[in-house]
């Protein structure tokens, strides 16, 4: 919009010019007075409105307070622009506008100044991609009464906005578990040694040396020995597929926003029980998190989500060989991807009788707007014996993870595709 009415500008400035052009030769040609009147005429206009245009952008002070610096999909980007005429001079047309590369934004206004006076006003848009997006600086604009000039000025500088995946509570959904010693999905006594000490008690016969937890033994004044749980599930591992070949739909309502809300959601999820939580993803580059727990876990994978982007060259089918070393039979992994091509379930079941647990997500590329039939992969997935679960666009998510991809609708999706 605004490229195209700096061309109209411009075109009138020619046009402008070319009719004191044409005015000059016809009264120097004819001798007719009326055409040097109007000659003085246009350049008077002309002066004066340069002139016009020149003040209008002068004395100005702007002020913008963004109170909006980390946001999830869906919230409101907030924002209070304040501009002030510090001089005598009425302004009666100024464009206002925030420079932005945040998909959606619009700050645009046409404000008219009186002498001395200010307006301000706030603006509420939701954000509706995740990613790092620059917000300002604050472009104000002029044009004069014959709209020959066009002057720009630029105020306040630049915030960073990160705006991450939108998360999900899932209740429902749940991963089969590695069940080691020291690692399983339930909370319960062990006799064995394992890494999660949870209590101490009076030692008992036979209680070996390095059961004893010498801090309470020498505060009480007699043997203690440590009480171990048998732990929480090993490490969990979720690969997004952002290959750029598969994806499909746009900002919020596409396959690689849903597939990263996914995994945002499920990373809280696993990290909130205590479960190391390991990432991968081949987007604009490689994404990589060792499986680790804690809350600085769950910050890395939020920024690592935010700054990815779907525009990877590895296909999943050649992502899961080069990753593969990173799983043994003590892990669990959770594939998210909208990708129609049956070479990546081989991959998979290669994986599962290396007693890797897996399961796989799959978005439904189709009801997002692509040609390719994520779901005709579902039949195969289930021969191989790996839950599945399956999400299509406007699909509640925490809904649709509730309840696996069952064989009897994989067989439909067969029937549909064939």
């Amino acid at each position: 919009m605004i490229d195209a009415l700096r061309v109209f500008v411009l075109n009138r400035f020619y046009l402008v010019a070319a009719l004191m052009g044409v005015t000059v030769v016809t009264g120097a040609a004819t001798g007719f007075g009326l055409f040097y009147r109007l000659l003085y005429i246009f350049g008077i206009a002309t002066v004066f409105g340069f002139l016009w245009n020149w003040m209008s952008v002068r004395s100005l002070h702007v002020e913008v307070e963004r109170r909006s610096h980390r946001v999830r999909v869906g919230d409101d980007v907030e924002e209070r622009i304040t501009i002030r005429n510090l001089g005598s001079v009425p302004k009666p047309v100024l464009e206002v506008e925030d420079l932005t590369d945040l998909p959606g934004y619009s700050s645009g206004m046409a404000v008219a100044l009186g002498s001395r006076s200010f307006r301000s006003w706030r603006t509420l848009t939701p954000a509706r991609k995740r990613g790092v997006y620059t917000m300002g600086p604050v472009r104000v604009s002029n044009t004069d009464f014959l709209g020959l000039f066009r002057r720009s000025r630029e105020f306040c500088g630049t915030d960073e906005l990160v705006v991450y995946p939108r998360i999900y509570d899932m209740p429902g959904f749940s991963i089969p578990a590695a069940d080691l010693t020291g690692e399983s999905s339930s909370r319960r006594r062990s006799h064995d040694l394992s890494p999660h000490a949870s209590s101490v008690r009076d030692y008992a016969f036979g209680d070996s040396i390095s059961r004893v937890h010498w801090n309470s033994t020498a505060r009480l004044g007699r043997l203690m020995s440590k009480e171990f749980d048998l732990g929480q599930s090993s490490d969990v591992w979720i690969l997004i597929d952002l290959h750029r070949d598969v994806q499909a739909g746009e900002l919020e309502e596409s396959t690689d926003e849903y597939g990263v809300s996914i995994a945002a959601s499920l990373a809280r999820k696993y990290l909130t029980s205590d479960m190391p939580v390991g990432l991968v993803s081949y987007g604009d580059q490689r994404y990589y998190l060792p499986a680790e727990t804690g809350s600085g876990q769950m910050d890395r994978v939020m920024e690592f989500l935010a700054r990815s982007k779907a525009e990877g060259r590895v296909a999943l089918e050649d992502a899961l060989p080069l990753e593969e070393a990173l799983w043994g039979y003590h892990s669990t992994l959770v594939v998210i991807t909208p990708s129609h091509r049956p070479a990546w379930v081989v991959g998979l079941r290669e994986l599962t009788r290396r007693r890797v647990r897996v399961v796989s997500v799959l978005l439904d590329g189709i009801t997002f707007g692509g040609v390719f039939p994520t779901l005709g992969v579902a039949p195969a997935l289930h021969e191989a014996g790996i839950p599945t679960y399956a999400v299509r666009s406007g699909d509640s998510i925490p809904i649709a993870m509730s309840r696996p991809y069952l064989a009897s609708d994989a067989e439909r999706a067969r029937r549909e595709v064939a």
